[in-house]
């Protein structure tokens, strides 16, 4: 772990100069690659990255050399390459660093790449490990907007998938099922066995969060075997980490510790130290729990996980290893030892506890107060047992009740059910296609070379006039759905989007909130500073207002310095938190201009109810209505139906 600010221009410099210095020593030795050899040369890095992340890092290190004279595009991916062995080998500064780097490569390209995206997603996953859950969010959205915007099905799936990831992360279970579950629909389509095993994976740790054990461990064994069926012998080691702790967490120790063996016996294909610190505190915790339990096996395997453990960037890995060795040395009797490791998670928290991240589970908040109590009272300290019990009784009483199990519950089985009716499609559909296929060869095997020939300058002739046609379509339908001011959805995609998202909940009988969103004393802005500092104003509340939404919330300006936001499957509570920060967003935000202090917002929020709405605009009428309540009542409010 990185404690305290990191001097990014610092590390860049460093990086770099030892890059040259190494480049210098093997530059004479190492054939250059070229943009002809390039593609062959990237995919030996993949294939090299896919089983041992060490060696495809040195692989790529050997060519670092020759990379300025190649394309734009062709740099982009040697370092997106790089980025992701970094994240691989859990340095995740690095990874960081040369994302960004190659991140402003990138703005000389005349379009956007997907893998740019695939860039902002391997840099998302560094700043979410070093705990900045804001700025990895960010970088989910844009990637998942570019590979969008490309069409690209499984990049966008795994934007989702990442975007999924920080809602357990943050305990917004519900939320991160549908993502989940979005991205499984998409990877049923294409049959994508690296996203497969990616989004089981998740979803694996998804229901270890929910205690729900017999799932996540189902989960995890699919993934295995997507993993290993794609050829991502690290994934699959990761996710064979996994189930050994499933079978832990579960007192399985005689098949958990089997897995663990096997992933020590392969280390030198692991250049992870924090997944290394994890499978050897795993085999300490077996071998003390154990039927025959061995107390001097499981005391050697802890130290040499806290070996491991000192170059360990994510930033609650510390907090985790440091209660576990006390766990393990309460279990040993070691009751001082264990005392000292529970001083160092103490003091780890206090690291995050004045930040807005929530970097610090509350699980392992529980465990620290549970341990302390269970040591203090075995060395008959009462008076700090007692203590310790009440801190853990007081955070407990004061954390929300979580989200409904039984809801989550709801929405698996309605995905479950879905996927099952698409994988049936897609069978008929290949069934189809190769019956087609057949008839086809039958048919025109006298004739096979004219065939070709006449029929690849047909697909010539029809591919350009193809490009050109999609070329104008995608002009006209970006035209037709987003404001051209503030680049978000426009009132005509709005209320088109708003309608159906209505008839969905009516007729599913799902959750639909809206707000209506209006820009306090905006013709005081136009009158004092001009027309050009309000349309500035109109563009900064619309980016800070997308980058606050989900992945399924539509956010749009719906005319003048009005707005609109379209929440589906969300609560009024939820909308209400939604609209909540959105306006201390706005109305915190520091304006470059001098002449702006603050720009305020009235919001007005209402929630789908069958008995009261038979139509969309009765639903947008009571917002509207609701937000001029807000304006009455002083303006810089937040309006809802009590």
């Amino acid at each position: 772990m990185i404690r305290g600010h990191f001097n990014v221009s610092k590390f860049l410099l460093s990086l770099f100069l030892n890059v040259f210095l190494l480049i210098s020593c093997k530059s004479i030795a190492v054939e250059s690659i070229t943009n002809n050899t390039f593609d062959a040369f990237i995919k030996k890095a993949e294939t090299l990255k896919d089983a041992n992340p060490g060696e495809a890092f040195t692989f790529l290190d050997h060519q670092s050399a020759s990379i300025s004279s190649l394309t734009i595009e062709n740099q982009l991916i040697f370092y997106r390459v790089l980025s992701e062995i970094y994240v691989e080998q859990a340095q995740y500064q690095k990874s960081n660093t040369v994302a960004t780097v190659a991140l402003k490569l990138a703005r000389g390209l005349s379009s956007p790449s997907i893998t740019s995206s695939e860039l902002l997603f391997a840099r998302g996953f560094a700043l979410e490990s070093l705990g900045d859950y804001k700025a990895a969010r960010e970088d989910y959205l844009n990637g998942l907007e570019i590979a969008d915007s490309l069409n690209n099905k499984k990049i966008v799936a795994i934007g989702l998938v990442n975007i999924g990831a920080l809602d357990y992360l943050m305990e917004k279970f519900d939320r991160s099922l549908i993502m989940f579950n979005d991205a499984l629909a998409i990877a049923q389509k294409i049959q994508d066995d690296e996203l497969l095993g990616y989004i089981y994976a998740e979803m694996g740790i998804l229901y270890s969060h929910l205690n729900q054990e017999e799932k996540s461990l189902a989960h995890y064994k699919t993934a295995y075997e997507f993993y290993l069926k794609a050829g991502k012998i690290y994934y699959a080691y990761n996710t064979l980490r996994n189930i050994a702790a499933n079978h832990s967490i579960n007192e399985r120790f005689d098949e958990a510790i089997p897995l663990y063996s096997q992933i020590i016996e392969n280390a030198d294909k692991i250049s992870n130290d924090e997944l290394m610190a994890s499978v050897y505190s795993g085999m300490a915790w077996g071998q003390v729990k154990k039927e025959d339990s061995d107390p001097e096996a499981s005391y050697q395997y802890m130290l040499i996980a806290s070996q491991y453990i000192e170059k360990a960037e994510q930033v609650d890995i510390p907090i985790a290893h440091a209660l576990d060795k006390g766990y393990l040395f309460m279990e040993l009797g070691r009751y001082q030892e264990a005392l000292e490791n529970l001083h160092i998670a103490t003091e780890y928290f206090k690291d995050y506890e004045d930040t807005d991240q929530k970097v610090v589970s509350t699980i392992s908040r529980l465990n620290l107060y549970y341990l302390k109590a269970e040591t203090y009272f075995k060395i008959e300290d009462y008076e700090k047992a007692y203590k310790a019990q009440d801190e853990f009784l007081t955070f407990a009483l004061s954390l929300p009740e979580k989200t409904n199990i039984d809801e989550i519950e709801d929405i698996r089985m309605r995905y479950e059910s879905e996927q099952a009716d698409l994988q049936k499609k897609i069978l008929e559909k290949k069934e189809s296609l190769q019956s087609l296929l057949l008839s086809e060869a039958q048919n025109n095997v006298e004739n096979r070379q004219i065939f070709i020939v006449i029929f690849a300058l047909i697909a010539l002739v029809l591919a350009w006039v193809l490009i050109k046609i999609i070329s104008g379509q995608k002009k006209l339908l970006t035209a037709s759905r987003v404001d051209s001011l503030t680049s978000v959805t426009n009132r005509r995609r709005l209320i088109q989007l708003g309608e159906g998202f209505f008839e969905q909940a009516k007729e599913e009988s799902l959750l639909l909130s809206l707000l209506i969103i209006d820009i306090d004393d905006f013709k005081k802005i136009n009158d004092n500073y001009g027309h050009k500092v309000g349309d500035q104003a109109l563009k900064k509340i619309a980016l800070l207002g997308q980058n606050l939404m989900r992945a399924t919330d539509v956010f749009g300006r719906f005319g003048g310095e009005e707005f609109v936001v379209l929440l589906p499957n969300t609560t009024e509570k939820q909308a209400l938190e939604i609209a909540e920060r959105l306006r201390l967003s706005v109305y915190q935000y520091v304006w470059p201009n001098n002449r702006l202090s603050k720009i305020s917002l009235s919001i007005g929020v209402a929630s789908f109810d069958l008995d009261k709405h038979q139509e969309f605009d009765e639903l947008l009428k009571e917002a509207d209505q609701l937000m001029y309540k807000a304006k009455h009542q002083g303006k810089n409010k937040v309006c809802f139906n009590e």
